[in-house]
């Protein structure tokens, strides 16, 4: 009797920590987000690669990642269905693209702010910018009534350091990008930290950087627990890849 008490409580136990294990793929942006991710080429890696490794092995589950270019990334994920989750995604995002869907998302696994940044001479003395770059594939939500209404021009680069080198060389007055992904391509790509800076007084954004699904919301779940349970793992993995929220 004994030994079968200990056997389901051992048999239970597993059942717990690897309910739903499972291979899946996780179609991801097929862009230069570093500290927080790059995907190029069938290769992912960065801090969310890190930490979704990290999240597959306490669980069993084996993930395959699929860089995906970004304007073609909901497409896969939501019409063509090639791939289980997205990462990054956010319930704001897409919104006529999930219209009459139903998605799971997780925590954040990040938090970032995508903002404005300008030569550093000019940080809080510009009320607003009328040349505005970007990468390409990246929408600058808080600029879209300006660019509308044609207040705001908007050119996209097929890279970071493109988009922050426009900005450097005066041909747009502002770059709109994320701006750990900014700060680390101009400290460790481009050797020039600082080149551009954040200015806080120009239109900017802040939001989670989730996973998300349309079917399978047990694994969302389990991400959930593991970002409250392995707060630890996270904490490491951002300090190794010198992320600050």
């Amino acid at each position: 009797m004994k030994i079968s008490v200990v056997l389901s409580a051992v048999i239970a136990l597993a059942a717990s920590t690897h309910a739903w294990s499972g291979s899946y793929t996780i179609g991801v942006e097929a862009t230069d987000y570093l500290p927080v991710s790059k995907g190029d080429a069938g290769e992912y890696k960065g801090y969310a690669r890190d930490l979704l490794d990290a999240f597959a092995s306490k669980y069993g589950h084996t993930f395959t990642y699929k860089p995906v270019p970004v304007a073609r990334l909901y497409d896969e994920f939501l019409v063509k269905k090639s791939v289980d989750f997205k990462f990054p995604d956010n319930g704001y995002w897409a919104g006529d693209a999930k219209k009459g869907l139903s998605l799971s998302y997780s925590k954040g696994l990040v938090s970032v702010t995508d903002g404005t940044l300008v030569l550093a001479a000019n940080k809080g003395k510009v009320a607003t910018v009328s040349k505005l770059g970007t990468l390409r594939g990246f929408t600058p939500f808080p600029y879209l009534d300006q660019i509308k209404d044609k207040k705001v021009t908007v050119t996209e680069a097929n890279s970071a350091d493109a988009a922050i080198s426009m900005g450097e060389a005066g041909r747009v007055e502002g770059v709109y990008m994320g701006v750990l992904a900014a700060n680390y391509v101009m400290s460790e790509v481009m050797k020039k930290p600082g080149v551009l800076v954040f200015d806080e007084k120009l239109p900017k954004s802040t939001g989670d950087f989730s996973l998300s699904t349309l079917v399978h919301a047990d694994v969302i779940k389990q991400m959930d627990e593991f970002l409250v349970k392995d707060k630890d793992t996270v904490a490491k993995l951002k300090a190794k890849y010198k992320i600050k929220e």
